[in-house]
């Protein structure tokens, strides 16, 4: 026995690596890729569901699938399964998913961004590689998700998806676990995130934004992976930074030593050369141009093309320069891998100075560097120097180096103590000596000395990378007494002052020479000096320094006599203003071996970065505080310039001031002025440190006080002071300006104040406390008090108090009560006056908020309280609502976090206090306000933290009923106008789940409490508003399911479930409490119930649509006042209003088949199960599912292209309007077939469509009731005026369409109106001119006659309204079978069409697929009473018959009949449609058919009867116009006269001989059917004779050997009539004309054609007497072709199949143009004179045949002018017919299949 087993927490989830076809019972289908929750085991299956549809379960084999690591949850009593795996990863595939549908939608639509979203998944997809690839480190982790969640959110928003919300991680965020208000606040971040991405997508810059998105402060890493140049020798490489604009370097230098071997010094360091250039900021973002420089310095020989070993080495020669640009990477616009390489060029300097080179080097565009070059790897790290060794350990090893800026970083914190000096050589000038033939190769040797002159050990570096040493040498240009180096080195000095005094740098000049013997005799020849600190103090000055050059006496350079000696030309210029001298200056050393020269030069430029040392004489006199102490006027001078000085020398020396002013403050005993002098110089540096220039800065002096801070005795001070200046606020006076910038800096006075205070406490054992806390309040109630002033001199001070108190709180909190301390902030703000600061004081009250006071549960009631009275007053003024709506955000977010405490109490007060406001300010906002949202954020924050408690107690709250009477409107209000109109934007999504979830929880509270406070007495519009809301909040666009994707509604229905059910659980609980009172609400609810019971919800629908049923009853059941008790007995007035709501929502998308089958029987069983209202309801019912089937029909086709079907269906609509006598629908859907007929310009079909609407009105001066009112005519007001109005509208569209004759019709009436009712003679004028043209058109103006078909959709392929029925179709204009079967075929590509007219069977009527059966019909023409007995014009009998027919009839060849025509049976089939044609449509289905035998005799009377019409119809066209061309006559007697083909009449002489009698089974039927044909045959000699007669007159002259060749043959005709078949005929000649046509036809010009449509004229017996020939023995006719007797019977000819052979009546269409039609076994009665009419679309009825002359029995027209026309001589054969007319040549007669 089988048995299936949980699975354990690790087999939770698969995916599936093959295809499985889930066939068999309970198996699941699997494609490769679908993700799996197994449930169960056994053996070799699984038990599951794919997660893409969780409804359908089933099993699958372990073999096809691969179990995936999973992590399993409970939430809300479901278990949810994720994998387990990076959440990035995790997005990565559910977006994946999402947009893989998308991707292949806009693939089938040709969306333009196809490719797009096709490079985002595949980037996508390779991210999602390395995320689960397990081999990233956190920090790259973490930039992986920053870029796939900015790839995402940028898709999201290119494809219109749902904004996705994160926290600050990137996270998705956890919606559950965060306030509503940080939820908005995520949803607005994540849209400007949006906005940013796509601003920075389509180029444009965003002013909001800051350019950059790396911190302040950044570092430079760069590793040194290769170096490949050719030198021979060693070198070092110099690396550092260079700013190309102000061509400076700003780093100092990096030093890498390498050997002549081509491999590093140091072997230990290969690929170990790591550097960091640290303390780079802001500023050097926005350097224009930054390149990384690398400087190559060969140390060897003088020249290296010289190899003699006698060469001086170690020499220090410049040999060549890289540079790459790294603007970009420094700007931060570009970002590069630490494992990426870069190759830098490089370019050999030969005896260029190297700086030229270098600046030669970065303006170049390429370089010739031969392969020559050098690798380099490099990264941004952010931070400081501490944060990227913790942060970035894998690129921080052991063995780098850092390489500081040259100058101070943006922030120098508390410990970072410096004290170098950067000295770059630049250049000098040495002339020679008088016995020096060529230039020095000058070496410059750097010394620090002392002031002994002693030079100091390890206190120069060159650069990081290389050891600290006594002296520097630099390069050496060859034989150059102008050399310019520019080499930056760096001095460190960590001397005490006193030694620093002493200190100064010197620089040796010695002369290298190339030979190693003369180089070891050199000694330097001159020298340069410059003292480090000045006279007073100060350090030199950071600038270029004209250094003095003194020439040495050979051996004696070591003499210290040089010190008292002036340093720069400007100290010399100094030294000698007093006196002025006259030529040279003659200095020198009291040796002399040291003497100035005042030709050579030589300069410096020198940089001081250090924290100990200023050159800024007033700083140095502060930080020297002890020598200024007592003397009061200078420590005044001193603090009044500390206060003007700028922030970057504070900054540096912020330690160190503090300590000096503090000490100053403590120490000084003899002054106030001092005190108030130092407060405010303290006060001076605060500011500046708060200041966003310095704002760095706040860390340091945090610092500072945490650690450094020491002065116990301080807070006294400080609160004196700070007090005296508040008291006196309102006073002018010099504190002013003082007061204001101490209010500014409370925070860091308060912070020393209290760091003072502990220190205090900590020594002297917490002694002082109460003094302290009793000074510290007076302090702020001075504060508080000062508040309440009113001048405009307190103004700012007050503001500034307002901004900064609460930045106070967290400091006092820890000294002082804090519930004390909230009451006097309570007073603080409170004190404000009013009107003054608001906006101000709300700020003051946000900040507030946002203390550590209220997040303490004990302080917290006291500052709420406060807090909801400010902002409802001002909320309900209207007044800084803003800033109230932010105050209340931050208070709700504060609230709903779980650290603050328990909120019970503070919700009950928020519910008390605010809530109500919130609501009414929501009302009465602008949506258009930025604020609106932030404000319904705070009203469902409030909702969702109450419990059912706090609902209960609001409720409970109010005073009367008449109050909760109010709220519960305007809560209703806001919730309706949320669900309806959202103030969030539609893909907010989630921040809508929570908004609904929110109202469908105070929905329940709200309906029980409608229900308990106000059913009796009972409040109809509260409910009605409840019923309302409630149907807007389910009918929302937001909470449609179905229309999202499966992965969304998932998401929707795991975390919220089917909100809608639950909401309509509601309204059909609410319903049914009515009671009573449910009429009141009938028939206003049935609309809005019946949009609910529409929502597609199984369960839904199946608690709402009973809803309907107990309307019904309802209404039914209810009392008619004042009738002794008596029932309504009907539901009209809910049967009606679910008519019109239908109508309007189904055709609006709701509603689909499952709902007309579930309200059918849902409906149908209660009414069948209630006696009282069985009957009608069940009517109701049965009418309700046939509206619903033709409306979802409409819907399903009116977004069809094929505007057929939507007349179709639309004319389905209002038969059954019209049926149910539902007028106003009736009349809307008039509206949209007329507008639809006008759109296909269906100018027939609209007008008749407009006939219906004018019917419905009368020619009275009634007003017209409110359904009858015509948007287009908004003026007519009576049904006279709309109807005259709609009638020439009428009028216009007949004459398009070219009914003239219906037209004709309403002119008349409208003639009768004005000539006999309105005595309107201009209009009657007017309407008999439009009378007169519609006349002359019918006369004068050709229209083509349509032709008519018939169609047959068998199967149940088509829609319900066309399957299994027949049609016939009005033809277009010109519109033949085959093109109206290619149009078909078109509405319905699907479509087969059947090859027979056979009746088709069961298989293909109940056939899944489509089958359409066409072929032509002729209308059967009913002569209008009028016409009956009158001669009526061929014009005026045109219209009638192929226009108001309604009778149609086709014939076919019975299947059972030989092929022989004598013995030809057919089957003719009469149809009836359910309306005439042309009507409102262009078709109308058959609803009657009859199909009879037809024999071949009867074919054979058809046959001539449709012949002489058309004769006759000739003959007369020429009596009514003589004007008319003979062409067509000609042709139409040739195809009589001399048939080209079947032989003519003769085709029918076995049924002039007795014999067929004899043998016939009904001979007296026959009998009168042969002498019928008999008459027909003598009538026809008689037309053709008239017909002769006439073309003898108007035939020219190249016709007239035609014309006597038809005499001849006529003749040759009338002889056989008489020999063959027994007619005589009375005249054969045409000698005495007008005499024998008296006597032959004497009755023939008053056979009217009327008549003749009836019945051929009465024939003389005599003149049908036999001829002596015997019957039996026949001669061959005459006039059939010889050659045609041997030919096959015609009948032979004839098919059983559907075929065409059409007339042509306009210009033939080309052969690639013509579609096969399949064969036909259809005929028409006149298809045996002609093998043409066996065409299907030919337009003959059976009244009367209007084909043209055209056909094909008949040759076709001669040419006027041709080579062929020779008649002269008629028995020569003719020459067969030149190609170009041979087109117009009938087809062949198709021949018989074997």
């Amino acid at each position: 026995m089988t048995v299936w087993r949980k699975t354990d927490a690790k087999t939770k989830l698969c995916v599936a690596i093959y295809n499985f076809d889930g066939q068999g019972r309970c198996k699941l289908p699997l494609e490769v890729g679908d993700t799996l929750q197994i449930d169960e085991e056994c053996d070799g299956w699984y038990k599951g569901f794919a997660l893409k549809n969780k409804k359908l379960h089933g099993i699958f084999p372990k073999s096809y699938v691969s179990i995936k690591e999973s992590i399993t949850e409970i939430h809300g009593g479901m278990e949810i399964v994720t994998p387990r795996e990076p959440a990035v990863a995790q997005e990565i595939s559910a977006v994946l998913k999402e947009w893989n549908q998308i991707w292949k939608m806009l693939y089938v639509l040709r969306g333009k961004d196809f490719d797009r979203v096709k490079e985002m998944l595949n980037e996508l997809l390779i991210w999602r590689q390395k995320a689960l690839s397990s081999k990233l480190t956190i920090e790259e982790l973490g930039a992986l998700q920053q870029k796939v969640t900015k790839k995402i959110d940028f898709g999201n928003a290119l494809l219109n998806q749902d904004l996705v919300v994160r926290d600050k991680m990137g996270n998705v965020l956890n919606h559950d676990k965060n306030s509503i208000i940080e939820v908005f606040r995520r949803h607005v971040l994540a849209a400007e995130n949006i906005k940013n991405i796509k601003l920075e997508d389509a180029g444009i810059e965003n002013e909001n934004e800051s350019k950059f998105s790396w911190p302040s402060t950044f570092n430079l890493f760069v590793m040194l992976r290769n170096f490949v140049v050719k030198i021979g020798e060693d070198a070092e490489i110099i690396m550092n930074l260079y700013d190309a604009k102000e061509a400076e370097f700003i780093s100092e230098n990096y030093v890498v030593k390498w050997t002549k071997e081509g491999v590093p010094k140091d072997i230990d360091m290969l690929n170990n050369f790591k550097v960091v250039f640290t303390d780079l900021g802001t500023k050097d973002r926005y350097r224009e141009r930054v390149f990384l420089i690398f400087q190559i310095v060969r140390i060897g020989v003088m020249d290296p093309k010289s190899l003699s070993p006698k060469n001086t080495q170690r020499v220090r020669r410049p040999f060549g320069v890289a540079a790459m640009d790294i603007s970009e990477i420094i700007a931060g616009t570009k970002e590069f891998n630490e494992d990426q390489q870069h190759f830098i060029p490089f370019q050999q300097c030969g005896e260029e100075y190297m700086d030229s080179v270098v600046k030669k080097v970065i303006v170049a565009k390429d370089i010739n560097h031969k392969g020559q070059g050098l690798w380099v790897s490099m990264k941004l790290l952010p931070g400081d120097i501490k944060h990227v060794q913790e942060e970035f350990p894998h690129v921080i090893t052991q063995g780098c180096s850092f390489a500081r800026k040259i100058g101070f970083p943006e922030v120098i914190m508390p410990g970072d103590v410096r004290n170098d000096i950067f000295v770059t050589v630049m250049s000098g000038e040495f002339y020679k000596s008088a016995t020096k033939t060529t230039d020095r190769n000058v070496e410059v040797t750097v010394l620090v000395c002392n002031s002994r002159g002693d030079a100091l050990q390890e206190v120069i570096s060159y650069g990081s990378g290389d050891s600290m040493s006594g002296e520097y040498k630099s390069v050496v240009y060859y034989h150059e007494d102008k050399p310019k180096w520019f080499e930056t080195l760096k001095v460190t000095i960590s001397s005490t002052e006193e030694e620093f005094r002493g200190l100064h740098l010197k620089f040796l000049f010695k002369h290298r020479s190339s030979a190693e013997a003369k180089d070891k005799s050199e000694k330097p020849f001159a020298m340069s000096y410059i003292r480090l600190m000045n006279e007073n103090g100060t350090t030199m000055e950071d600038c270029v320094h004209d250094l003095l050059v003194y020439k040495l006496e050979c051996k004696k350079h070591e003499d210290r006599g040089y010190l008292n000696l002036p340093t720069t030309k400007r100290e010399l210029e100094h030294r000698f203003a007093n006196h002025p001298t006259t030529g040279k200056v003659h200095l020198q050393s009291k040796s002399g071996s040291i003497v100035y020269s005042n030709k050579d030069s030589f300069t410096i430029q020198t940089f001081v970065c250090s924290t100990k040392l200023t050159n800024n004489l007033d700083l140095l006199g502060l930080l020297k505080w002890q020598e200024v102490l007592h003397d009061t006027k200078n420590l005044q001078k001193h603090l009044e310039h500390l206060m003007k000085e700028g922030g970057e020398e504070i900054v540096k020396f912020l330690q160190d001031l503090l300590d000096s002013l503090f000490n100053i403050l403590m120490q000084n005993t003899n002054s106030e002025l001092c005190d108030n002098l130092v407060f405010d110089a303290l006060v001076y540096i605060i500011a500046l440190i708060s200041d966003r220039k310095y704002h760095q800065f706040r860390p340091v002096l945090d610092a500072y006080i945490d650690s450094n801070f020491s002065f116990a005795m301080a807070y006294n001070k400080l609160m004196a002071i700070l007090k005296y200046y508040v008291d006196n606020a309102n006073e002018k006076s010099v504190h002013e300006q003082s007061l204001l910038c101490a209010m500014k800096s409370l925070e860091y006075i308060f912070k020393f104040i209290i760091k003072s205070r502990q220190l205090f406490a900590l020594i002297n054992e917490g002694r002082g406390k109460q003094q302290f806390e009793m000074t510290l309040k007076q302090l702020l109630l001075s504060i508080n008090g000062m508040m309440m002033y009113t001048s405009d001199q307190t103004l700012l001070i007050q503001g500034a108090a307002l901004k900064y108190i609460s930045s106070i709180v967290a400091d006092v909190i820890t000294v002082f009560d804090p519930i004390e301390l909230s009451t006097l902030m309570v007073q603080f703000i409170a004190n404000v006056p009013r009107d003054r600061l608001s906006r101000q004081k709300m700020k003051c009250i946000n900040d507030l908020v946002h203390t550590d006071l209220f997040k303490r549960s004990d302080c917290r009631p006291v500052l709420i309280t406060a807090i909801f009275q400010h902002t409802k007053t001002m909320m309900d003024r209207g007044v800084e609502v803003e800033e109230c709506i932010d105050v209340l955000s931050d208070i709700m977010h504060c609230l709903y976090q779980p650290q603050t405490g328990l909120h019970e109490s503070d919700i009950s007060i928020v519910t008390r206090e605010i809530l109500r406001t919130v609501i009414q300010t929501a009302i009465g906002m602008d949506r258009k306000s930025k604020a609106v949202g932030k404000c319904v954020a705070v009203m469902l924050s409030i909702l969702r933290q109450m419990s059912e408690n706090h609902y209960f107690n609001y409720i409970e709250s109010f005073p009367t009923n008449f109050d909760l009477l109010d709220f519960l409107m305007e809560i209703l209000m806001v919730f309706q106008d949320l669900v309806g109109n959202s103030v969030f934007p539609k893909d907010w999504v989630e921040m809508m789940l929570i908004q609904n979830s929110i109202i469908l929880r105070a929905l329940r509270f709200f309906a029980n409490t409608i229900h308990d406070k106000f059913s009796n007495p009972f409040e109809q519009q509260l409910w009605s508003n409840f019923f309302h809301c409630a149907k807007d909040f389910l009918t929302q666009d937001a909470l449609q399911l179905e229309r999202f994707s499966i992965n969304k509604r998932n998401k929707i229905v795991t975390k919220y479930k089917d909100m809608r059910r639950e909401a309509g659980f509601e309204i059909r609980s609410m319903w049914f409490n009515l009671g009573h009172n449910k009429i009141n609400f009938i028939p206003d609810l049935v609309g809005p119930i019946l949009e609910v019971t529409l929502i597609p919800e199984t369960e839904l629908r199946k608690a709402t649509i009973p809803i309907f049923f107990d309307m019904m009853l309802c209404e039914y059941t209810q009392p008619i006042p004042k009738s002794n008790n008596r029932i309504q007995g009907n539901f009209n007035l809910v049967e009606n209003e679910m008519i019109t709501q239908l109508d309007i929502l189904v055709e609006g998308g709701r509603g689909d088949e499952e709902y007309q089958e579930l309200m059918y029987d849902i409906l149908y069983s209660m009414c069948l199960g209630h006696s009282t209202v069985r009957e009608q309801g069940l009517a109701f019912v049965e009418m309700v599912r046939k509206l619903l089937q033709r409306l979802l029909e409409y819907r399903l086709i009116i977004k069809d292209e094929v505007k057929e079907h939507r007349m179709s269906c639309i004319v389905n609509l209002l038969d059954f309007y019209h049926a149910i006598n539902r007028q106003e629908m009736y009349i809307r859907y008039l509206h949209k077939l007329y507008h639809l007929h006008l759109e296909c310009d269906n100018f027939t079909e609209a007008g008749y469509t407009l006939m219906l609407y004018a019917k419905l009105l009368n020619w009275s001066e009634d007003n017209l009731p409110p359904m009858l009112h015509n948007n287009k005519y908004p003026d007519a007001i009576t049904h006279r005026e709309l109807k005259e109005k709609l009638y020439y509208d009428i009028i216009s569209c007949f004459d398009k369409g070219k009914m003239w004759e219906k037209g004709i019709e309403l002119c008349r009436e409208l003639t009768l109106l004005y000539e006999q009712e309105l005595f309107d003679y201009v209009s009657l004028s007017k309407t008999h001119k439009r009378l007169a043209e519609l006349y002359d058109n019918i006369m004068k103006q050709m229209r083509p006659e349509p032709e008519y078909f018939r169609v047959g959709y068998y199967g149940r392929g088509f829609p319900s309204f066309l399957q299994n029925k027949v049609f016939i179709y009005r033809g277009k204009e010109y519109e033949r079978l085959v093109d109206f079967s290619s149009r078909m075929q078109i509405l319905f590509p699907n479509a087969e069409l059947m090859r027979t007219l056979d009746p088709p069977g069961d298989d293909i009527k109940d056939s899944p697929k489509r089958h359409l059966q066409i072929n032509a019909v002729t209308p059967i023409m009913e002569l209008k009473h009028q016409f009956q007995g009158r001669d009526v014009g061929e014009q005026i009998l045109k219209y009638y018959r192929v226009n108001e027919v309604q009778k149609f009839t086709f014939s076919r060849k019975s299947d059972e009949s030989p092929n022989d025509i004598a013995k030809m049976w057919l089957e003719r089939t009469n149809l009836v449609t359910s309306y005439p044609l042309p009507g409102i449509v262009g078709w109308y289905p058959v609803v009657s058919t009859c199909t009879f035998a037809v024999s071949p005799l009867e074919t054979a009377i058809e046959t001539l009867e449709n012949k002489n019409k058309k004769i006759h119809s000739a003959i007369e066209q020429h009596r009514i116009d003589p004007a008319i061309r003979v062409d067509n006559l000609s042709m139409l007697l040739k195809g009589v006269v001399d048939p080209a083909v079947n032989g003519g009449i003769s085709m029918y002489k076995v049924f002039y001989n007795g014999e067929y009698i004899l043998q016939s089974d009904s001979m007296e039927k026959d009998s009168e059917l042969v002498e019928k044909l008999k008459q027909l045959t003598f009538y026809q000699v008689t037309l053709i004779r008239e017909a002769l007669m006439i073309h003898r007159r108007k035939v020219p002259e190249d016709l007239k050997p035609l014309h006597s060749n038809m005499e001849q043959r006529f003749a040759e005709m009338c002889n056989i009539i008489e020999r063959e078949y027994g007619i005589r005929v009375a005249d054969k000649g045409f000698a005495s004309a007008s005499l024998r046509r008296n006597q032959s036809i004497a009755s023939t010009t008053s056979i009217r054609s009327s008549e003749f449509a009836q019945s051929p004229p009465a024939v003389d017996t005599n003149l049908l007497t036999p001829n002596k020939n015997s019957p039996g023995h026949r001669a061959q006719s005459v006039w059939v072709r010889p050659d045609k007797t041997n030919s096959p019977s015609p009948g032979k000819s004839l098919q059983s199949k559907l075929n065409e052979q059409l007339v042509a009546r306009r210009p033939p269409r080309p052969e690639s143009d013509k579609s096969p039609r399949p064969p036909s076994n259809q005929f028409r009665p006149d298809q045996f004179l002609s093998t043409s009419s066996l065409s299907l679309a030919s337009n003959t009825t059976v009244t009367s045949d209007t084909s043209d002359a055209f056909s094909s029995d008949e040759p076709p027209p001669l040419p006027e002018k041709t080579a062929y026309a020779d008649y002269t001589n008629t028995n020569k054969p003719q020459p067969p017919l030149p190609v170009e007319a041979e087109r117009d040549k009938p087809p062949p007669v198709p021949k018989k299949p074997h």
